[in-house]
Parts: structure tokens; sequence; C-alpha cells
């Protein structure tokens, strides 16, 4: 049988908050309720995204919190190498070209959708050459035609038509950052992770990083999309909505403030992180979860 790896991935944008720690102790559970491995992945591939000293509070708070990784830590702005490796094959089985549209064209060309990539460059098929100079150039990935679908163990069977809704979307932006869908996908391969069980803000990623997965001959994990967490004003708590960082020395409270939003109320009598933990890997049901409905944070009032 085989082992079951999961993870936890946060972008280090800022300290942990409410709808990080959600995110963590599900796929936390998930994992450990199974005798599998629970990796820990610092996403910090966009440099100027990652807040001062957030990587190293994000760790401390995670260990002030119980948790508790196997392997060391994994930082993906130390593996732009392994991502070559990835757009080299991706290139070389032509599914990457070079996109010199600027988002000013695309709103000009198509205003309702300018998020969506209308192919203007794919037409012109010129593969991306790193030994040639093409300034201003992102590298775009051709997802293939048709539906892609999987059965997410939360949201239940999902379908969608990544070229026609997702469009080809961005793998190497024209600054020479490597694009989020190719790093987690890449990292998801080569780190043997078996499910991603996070938020469900992030299932119409989770198609875009499939395709890459497939395109470079590898099948997905399995996918857990967990409700989110909203402020007063149903926003979703992020680093974006303000919200509040978690505090390390009220680690059992707010754990099991998030033990209970996913539906798993422990007994009151547990007080401490060592016997909240292990009551929550013995009596993790994942299926508890599908009966969750995003809700706001009950720390906010």
């Amino acid at each position: 049988m085989q082992k079951v790896v999961g993870r936890f991935a946060p972008t280090p944008s800022g300290p942990l908050h409410f709808g990080s720690l959600i995110a963590a102790t599900a796929s936390y559970l998930n994992a450990k309720s199974q005798g599998g491995e629970w990796r820990l992945r610092i996403d910090d591939i966009d440099g100027p995204r990652v807040a001062p000293g957030a990587c190293e509070s994000i760790v401390k708070t995670l260990e002030a919190y119980g948790f508790e990784w196997d392997g060391p830590e994994v930082y993906q702005s130390e593996r732009d190498a392994i991502y070559q490796q990835a757009l080299d094959a991706l290139n070389e089985s032509g599914r990457l070209y070079v996109c010199g549209c600027s988002r000013k064209q695309l709103q000009k060309r198509q205003p309702e959708t300018p998020w969506l990539y209308d192919a203007y460059c794919r037409h012109d098929a010129v593969k991306p050459d790193v030994e040639a100079m093409q300034p201003e150039a992102a590298w775009r990935f051709q997802p293939d035609g048709g539906r892609l679908c999987f059965d997410d163990a939360v949201q239940g069977p999902q379908c969608l038509e990544v070229a026609a809704e997702l469009g080809d979307f961005v793998v190497k932006r024209a600054d020479g950052v490597i694009g989020y869908h190719l790093a987690c996908a890449v990292d998801d391969i080569e780190m043997g992770m078996t499910e991603v069980v996070r938020g469900a803000d992030l299932l119409t990623s989770s198609f875009a990083q499939q395709s890459i997965m497939l395109a470079l001959g590898h099948e997905p994990p399995h996918y857990a999309h967990h409700p989110l967490v909203t402020n007063r004003e149903g926003i979703k708590l992020s680093k974006k909505s303000r919200a509040p960082a978690i505090r390390r020395d009220e680690a059992a409270e707010t754990l099991r403030a998030a033990l209970t939003f996913l539906n798993h109320s422990p007994p009151k009598e547990l007080n401490t992180l060592i016997p909240l933990w292990d009551w929550a890997v013995e009596n993790w049901r994942l299926l508890k979860v599908k009966d969750v409905v995003s809700q706001k944070n009950g720390l906010q009032d």
C-alpha cells in the first residue's frame, strides 16, 4: 500500500492567521491519521511578496502549535534548477511558447475577460530559447483540450475545460520568476505528494497544476479542498484582508477553535496541546469536513 504523504505550503507574505491554521491542521491530520508523512514547504518563489521575517515566523508558530513535520523544510526559492528542468521538458515537448503581451494589451483586446489569455502569441509558436535574447517575454503553457475531471474528497466531483476556461497560463514570468502553478506542480511531484488538502479558494488552481503534472508524465495526487473561514464582511481571511496573526501564547485555545471549525469538537477537558493533538489524530474523519459550511471566524468577535 502506498504511503500517504501530505503537505502544508504557506506563502510567506505575512504571519500565519486563523485561515492558515485551518489548512495546516486539516492537511496534518489527514496525513497523520493514516500513518503518513506531513511535509512543510515554504512557497517563497515570488521574492517581492515575501515579508521580512515571515519564513522564520511561520516555522516558529507551527512549532509553538505542536506541528511536527517529516524531513527538513523545503523552500521554493532554492529550487530554480528543478523548475528549469521541468520547463525544458515541457518546451521540448512543444507545450510552451513565448508571449510578449502586456496586461494593458489584453484589457484592450478583450475588456470583459482580460484575465483569460486569448492565445494571441500562440499563433506565432515561438518556442522559448534560454540562449536567445527575448526581453520582457513570458513563457506560457498550452493545456490539452477537453475536460479535466477529478473527485475532490470534500467538494465532490469537479470538471473544467482547462484550455477554454483557464487559457494558456504563464509558467515563467517576463521578469524571470517561475510561475506559481509550475512550481507547485513540480514540487508536489518531486516531493512525492499523494494528497493535497487545502482551502477551497485553490480549487481552480488544481486544474492548472494537474495539467502540468500530466504533461510531465505524472499522475496527480488526490485533492481535498476544505471550506474557508471568512470575516464579518464575508471576506476570506487572508493577509490582504488584514487577518490578524494567530498568537503563540494561545495555541491550545486557537487549535481547539480550528478543530471545531473543521467539525471535530474536542472534549471540554482537553485543554493542552498534546492531548488535543492525540485526540484529533485518533478521531479525524475527512468526511466530517464535508458538512462544514464556510463560517465567520469566532475569534474575530
